[in-house]
């Protein structure tokens, strides 16, 4: 059972209309989100981040928003749409370890959406991955991926010859 934080925004933000209709905010449980902290765990420099993670309950899964802080200068949460983006960014506008809260709209209307935080991020891959905190060994390790092709079990990259 996760504990439900207060969706307003911070005491400093003004009041705005589209603080009604934040997604709600909560600690997120281990069970519900170790997926996640395993994933962010192997590749964060800074695990400790972890600690101020906030979950964010989107269509009943809750999503984990890790902060910008120390060598992670920015983050972001994919939704799948428009009303889910403006929701998020609503719940995380104020919050501290989530500076310049804005969105990243699809070119599709109901596919792959984000609310981003920090700096702009970086279009080069390895510069992303120092963006957002990670560590070299996973920057490589991503960077590596990207570069062997991947071939597909049981077939032979050879071309075919008549015998």
């Amino acid at each position: 059972m996760t504990d439900v934080r207060d969706a307003r925004p911070a005491a400093s933000m003004p009041r705005f209309p589209l603080a009604r209709i934040a997604a709600p905010l909560c600690c997120p449980s281990s069970e519900e989100c170790a997926e996640d902290y395993a994933w962010f765990r192997e590749r964060l420099a800074d695990p400790n981040l972890l600690d101020d993670a906030v979950g964010v309950k989107v269509d009943g899964a809750v999503l984990l928003a890790v902060p910008a802080g120390g060598s992670r200068h920015g983050g972001y949460l994919s939704v799948g749409t428009v009303a889910d983006a403006v929701r998020v960014w609503a719940a995380l506008r104020g919050r501290s370890g989530f500076p310049r809260v804005r969105f990243g709209l699809s070119v599709h209307r109901d596919t792959c959406h984000t609310v981003d935080w920090g700096p702009v991020h970086p279009r080069d891959d390895a510069e992303r991955g120092r963006h957002f905190g990670y560590t070299p060994s996973a920057i490589d390790t991503f960077l590596f991926s990207r570069r062997v092709p991947r071939r597909r079990a049981g077939r032979c990259n050879w071309p075919e010859t008549d015998p």
